[in-house]
């Protein structure tokens, strides 16, 4: 695997929304944006880890091949994207359960 893949719910605004977003803040290319409804989406979801089974969320699969969901997939996209966003990755030092939770009020509110 030679970039890293952001796994999108391409049939929600709020999420393609944040797609274009990490788009127009790429320069570099450093992420490849799937919809996660595409074909080549459902391919690549056939290979999420066990723990990921049945996870509503944005995905970040690493150049490593590291699978990343929820709080911690986006703290690890904004580390990839042009300045200030990096800074953006200070959310880290929050704990992951406090992270997520407010990750799925924020998911709930989409559609």
């Amino acid at each position: 695997m030679s970039s890293n893949i952001v796994l999108f719910d391409d049939d929600c605004g709020k999420c393609s929304r944040w797609a274009s977003f990490i788009e127009r803040r790429d320069p570099y290319s450093r992420v490849k944006l799937i919809g996660q409804n595409s074909s080549e989406g459902t391919e690549t979801l056939k290979s999420i880890p066990e723990r990921l089974k049945g996870v509503d969320s944005v995905f970040l699969i690493t150049s490593e091949g590291n699978w990343y969901a929820k709080s911690s997939a986006i703290w690890r996209i904004c580390r990839l994207l042009k300045f200030p966003w990096p800074f953006a990755s200070a959310m880290f030092l929050i704990p992951w359960p406090i992270r997520d939770i407010l990750y799925d009020i924020y998911a709930s509110l989409r559609k």
